[in-house]
C-alpha cells in the first residue's frame, strides 16, 4: 500500500514537494497582468459555479461534509451581490466566504497569494506577530521588541485597526476550510497575517490595542519598523524536530510539521532519539499541538520509535477518482468511481538502539490536523502512549490527498481532498480526537506565557512516578 499524503497549507507557505499541475499548491500566474485587471461580473458568477462544481466533482463525501442548503443559499447571495467588475483580491473577499461551508480543512479557496507576494516584494509588510488562540482570547505568542518598544508574550489582542479581534476571527473563519468553527478559528490564528490582508486589506500600518497585566495599551506600527523577537537567547528554528530535556527523567520532543522530505525528517528524528537515548529518560512528551500535518511517511517513522508492537495508521481508505488522479492511462478506474481499500499494512517498531521504551505523552490541540491527527489516533488506538491537551478541531477520521484546480476566469486556486481515511480502531464516529488527559485553558498562565498543558503533564508524570514508588 502506498503512503497517504495528507497536506494542509501552513502559515510558512511550505510546499509539499509534489509534482503535477493538480498537486502544485502555489504556481505562478501564467498571465501576471491578471493581477491588475477587473473581471466582468458574469464571468465572476461563472467562477463561483466552477468552485462549487470543482469541489463536488473531486471530494469523496461532498454531501456528508458540506452544508449544501447553506452553500447554495450563499452562492445565490454572492451572485446577487456581485454586479460590477472586480479585481481578483476584491473577488476573493466575496467568493472566499464559501470555503467554510465545505466544512473540511482540506477543501477551500486559497487567498490570492500572487498579489501578496507582489506587494511584499515592493516593501509592504503584513502583520508581524505570531499569535495563540484559546478559549480566553487571542494572545501574542512570543515577546517582541523594536527601538526600545516591547510587546510582551501573553499580551491579549483586543482590537486591530479599530476592529475587535473577536469580530476579526468570527469573520475570517469563513474564508478558511475546517470541519468545525473551532478548527477554522485555529487556522485563522495560524494564517492571521495573510487573512488580515486578504479579507480586510490590512498591511503596513497596524493600530493595535492590547491588554497586559490588567492595563489596556496601544501600539502603532508601520512598515518602517522592524519588530524582532525580544528573547535573543532563543535560537531561530531551522528544523521540524526539536528536542530538549525537561528534567532528570523527562524529555520534550517538539514536532512542528510532518510536511518535510521523509529522508530529511528521518535524519532529524535519528539525531533527536540518539540524544533521548543518551539522556536515559523514563518519559517523553511529544508536542504536535501546532502541527497542521504533512505526509504520513514522516508520521509513521515517528510512531515506529515509540511503538512496542506492530501498528497501523488507518483501517480503511476511500478515494474518489477524477480526471487528474485516475493514474496512467486511467488504470485506477473511471472519473467518479469510488475506490475502497482495507488498510492491512502493519508497521514494525524501530529496531535501532534509539527506540524509546519509556512512557509517552502526546500533546494535541485544536490546530493539530491532517497527518498530525493520523499520528494522534495511531498513538491512541494502538496504545502507544497517552494523549493530553485539548480536543482537535478536526475530525478523527480525516480527508486526505488534496488536488488543486484554478477557477476559469479569475485563476484563483482551490484545494480539495479526494480521499477519506478511517482511524485504526475502525470507528466511523464523526467526532474530534479527545485527549485521555484533558487540560483546560488558564487565563493567568496565558497572560504570563506559561504552558499550562505542559505543566499539567509534568505533574501527571510526577504523580504517576510517585504512585509507582508507593506501591
Amino acid at each position: 500500500m502506498k503512503a497517504i499524503i495528507c497536506i494542509v497549507l501552513s502559515a510558512t507557505l511550505l510546499l509539499s514537494g509534489c509534482t503535477g499541475a493538480h498537486l502544485d499548491i502555489f504556481p505562478e500566474l501564467e498571465n501576471p497582468a491578471l493581477m491588475q485587471q477587473k473581471i466582468a461580473p458574469e464571468l465572476l458568477h461563472q467562477d463561483i459555479d466552477a468552485l462549487v462544481a470543482g469541489v463536488k466533482l473531486r471530494h469523496p463525501d461532498f454531501s456528508g461534509y458540506a452544508d449544501e442548503v447553506k452553500l447554495y443559499q450563499q452562492v445565490a447571495a454572492l451572485k446577487a451581490d456581485i454586479t460590477v467588475a472586480m479585481t481578483r483580491v476584491e473577488f476573493f473577499r466575496h467568493i472566499g466566504q464559501l470555503s467554510h461551508l465545505f466544512q473540511d480543512g482540506h477543501s477551500f479557496l486559497i487567498w490570492p497569494y500572487q498579489e501578496l507576494t507582489a506587494v511584499r516584494e515592493q516593501g509592504s509588510k503584513p502583520f508581524p506577530f505570531l499569535v495563540k488562540l484559546s478559549s480566553n482570547g487571542v494572545f501574542i505568542a512570543k515577546p517582541y521588541q523594536y527601538a526600545g518598544q516591547r510587546l510582551p508574550a501573553g499580551s491579549q489582542l483586543m482590537r486591530i485597526n479599530g476592529v475587535a479581534v473577536t469580530d476579526i476571527f468570527a469573520n475570517a473563519q469563513r474564508y478558511v476550510g475546517g470541519e468545525t468553527a473551532a478548527l477554522r478559528q485555529a487556522f485563522v490564528a495560524e494564517r492571521l497575517p495573510f487573512l488580515l490582508w486578504a479579507v480586510y486589506g490590512f498591511i503596513n500600518q497596524f493600530d493595535i490595542e492590547y491588554m497586559h497585566q490588567g492595563k489596556t495599551q496601544r501600539l502603532l506600527i508601520d512598515n518602517q519598523q522592524n519588530w524582532q523577537l525580544a528573547d535573543t537567547t532563543e535560537k531561530p528554528r531551522t528544523t521540524e524536530v526539536s528536542y530538549r530535556r525537561l528534567n532528570a527523567t523527562t524529555g520534550y520532543l517538539d514536532i512542528t510539521s510532518f510536511d518535510v522530505d521523509p529522508d530529511e525528517f528521518s535524519i532529524q528524528l535519528s539525531s533527536a532519539f540518539r540524544s533521548i537515548a543518551k539522556d536515559n529518560l523514563t518519559a517523553l512528551v511529544i508536542d504536535i499541538r501546532h502541527n497542521t500535518g504533512g505526509n504520513t511517511d514522516t508520521a509513521t517513522e515517528l510512531a515506529s520509535y515509540i511503538a512496542d508492537k506492530p501498528f497501523r495508521l488507518v483501517s480503511h481508505m476511500t478515494e474518489k477518482l477524477n480526471a487528474e488522479n485516475r493514474g496512467v492511462f486511467g488504470y485506477k478506474g473511471q472519473a467518479g468511481d469510488m475506490i475502497s481499500t482495507t488498510w492491512d499494512d502493519y508497521v514494525k517498531p524501530n529496531s535501532s538502539a534509539q527506540h524509546f521504551d519509556g512512557q509517552v505523552v502526546v500533546l494535541i490541540g485544536p490546530v493539530t490536523y491532517s497527518a498530525a491527527i493520523v499520528f494522534a489516533t495511531t498513538v491512541q488506538d494502538n496504545q502507544l502512549g497517552l494523549l493530553a491537551g485539548k480536543a482537535t478541531g478536526g475530525f478523527a477520521n480525516q480527508t486526505a490527498q488534496g488536488n488543486l484546480f484554478n477557477l476559469p476566469h479569475s485563476q484563483l486556486r482551490a484545494y480539495v481532498a479526494t480521499r477519506l481515511l478511517v482511524r485504526p480502531n475502525a470507528s466511523s464516529a464523526v467526532s474530534a480526537v479527545i485527549p485521555d488527559l484533558v487540560v483546560a485553558d488558564n487565563l493567568h498562565d496565558q497572560q504570563n506565557a506559561i504552558d499550562t498543558t505542559l505543566q499539567q503533564v509534568l505533574h501527571h508524570l510526577d504523580m504517576a512516578k510517585n504512585h509507582v514508588k508507593l506501591q
